[in-house]
């Protein structure tokens, strides 16, 4: 099964290993619509093919994420391709100061990552300044791209989306008041009013344009994500009525895993959002998962074969996954529903089929993955286990939360579940500090204030 993982994505990889020669080509021939010249088209066609595979290439072979689902890889090209084509015409019809250079830059950074905004305002920006041979152009348009994108690292809210465009419209001004003594501008005051303007409305425009592409796509940026991740959301509502106790176990898991994301520095807004609907396929069948039994003796499981009840307990992925795709859920979140089990084996049901017949295939008790692709799905598995277990201890004393963190870590490092989330052993500490943090402020004790009249109180 991992190899034809391992097979599936090199041959994913290998399938897209010339889409740098066709966007260099349509950059290329975008920036020269107007003004048409073989041998500048030539260079720029050159120049972009050197930056896509000396730099995008890289990023693209160390992402999980583009890499993971197509959807990411297109949004990508689309979302670059358009920005050169909108920076041309604007270009052509109102000048260097209308150039909208940060749109596209801002748009990737949002929905796909930093590195991918950056490279593409990397090669808007010197294509453009490339064709028109003028690298004080470039000085221009590219701070822009690197503060705004830079800004937008980890975004929570629409406030940072502003607070990126004014930066940029201040760098802007900045940049072409620094090049005036060398370059004589003889801008008028609405030129540099424009320019300092320009940013500005680009991350308006950005905002405007960011939730028709989140619903087009079912890509999410942050903002999107924690707009989703919120308890009123109508299917978090279904959970709590007829799962309740799978509610109660996603809510423990989302604020677990929100603080273990936080501590290491991985994307807290995603992890939380995922962490609230992994077990939403739960919602169809909640009275055979134990959480939401009101006692073990209701367990129907008690009276099934283990491969009936395995295959009850694998379908709440199976049946998570089409909820999140019927009711247009966020890519992420569809993608985390499988990966928060990997390729475990339930090992409850699997030790009980062996009792039964001793030459029971272990592959038949494994979920089908695939295993956690990122840092914050790793923490997302980290957190459903470590929650699930502690729910089963008797004694739940900070020695015994700390033993079921370690037993857990162990256990998917042996099971080689970690593996491709790229946590270190120092993240994994800092993440079990902050599991047991967080375990520690839901035991403590309430503070007992003082009585003024018992009698009134009772009665209030």
């Amino acid at each position: 099964m991992e190899q034809q993982a391992h097979r599936s994505e090199v041959m994913l990889s290998e399938s897209f290993m010339y889409d740098g020669i066709i966007i260099a080509l349509i950059i290329s021939v975008a920036n020269n619509l107007y003004d048409l010249g073989v041998l500048d088209l030539a260079n720029e066609f050159i120049l972009i093919l050197i930056i896509w595979y000396g730099i995008i290439e890289h990023f693209i072979r160390n992402s999980n994420v583009i890499n993971f689902d197509i959807r990411y890889r297109l949004l990508f090209y689309t979302t670059l391709l358009g920005g050169a084509a909108l920076n041309t015409i604007v270009y052509k019809t109102y000048g260097i100061s209308y150039i909208p250079i940060i749109i596209a830059p801002m748009i990737i950074t949002l929905l796909v990552d930093y590195e991918f905004g950056a490279s593409a305002g990397l090669i808007l920006s010197l294509s453009t300044a490339f064709h028109h041979h003028d690298f004080f152009m470039f000085l221009h348009l590219f701070p822009q791209v690197v503060i705004s994108t830079y800004l937008l690292k980890n975004t929570k809210n629409r406030i940072q989306v502003a607070k990126a465009g004014l930066v940029s419209g201040i760098v802007s001004l900045l940049m072409i008041l620094l090049q005036e003594p060398v370059r004589h501008f003889y801008f008028s005051l609405k030129d540099y009013i424009v320019i300092f303007l320009n940013p500005i409305f680009s991350s308006i425009a950005v905002v405007g344009i960011l939730p028709y592409i989140e619903i087009t796509t079912r890509i999410y940026s942050n903002i999107g994500l924690a707009e989703i991740a919120t308890i009123n959301h109508p299917l978090l509502k279904t959970l709590s009525l007829h799962a309740p106790g799978t509610y109660q176990h996603s809510l423990r898991v989302a604020e677990l895993a929100e603080h273990a994301a936080e501590s290491i520095g991985a994307n807290s807004v995603l992890v939380r959002a995922c962490a609230l609907y992994h077990d939403i396929g739960k919602v169809r069948n909640p009275e055979f998962f134990v959480e939401n039994l009101k006692s073990p003796e209701e367990n129907p499981h008690n009276t099934l074969p283990p491969d009936v009840s395995k295959s009850i307990i694998m379908k709440h992925v199976t049946d998570g996954i089409e909820i999140a795709r019927k009711n247009r859920l966020p890519i992420q979140i569809e993608l985390a529903i499988p990966q928060h089990h990997g390729t475990r084996v339930q090992k409850y049901f699997y030790i009980k089929a062996l009792t039964e017949n001793q030459n029971t295939p272990i592959e038949e008790y494994r979920y089908p993955g695939p295993k956690p692709k990122s840092k914050e799905m790793g923490i997302l598995m980290l957190a459903d286990i470590v929650e699930a277990t502690s729910k089963s201890l008797k004694n739940t004393s900070v020695e015994e939360i700390k033993k079921v963190i370690e037993k857990t870590i162990i256990e998917l490092f042996e099971e080689n579940q970690l593996d491709e989330t790229g946590l270190t052993l120092g993240e994994l500490r800092t993440i079990m500090d902050s599991f047991l943090g967080v375990f520690q402020s839901l035991s403590a004790h309430r503070i007992e204030y003082p009585t003024i009249n018992k009698e009134i109180e009772t009665i209030g």
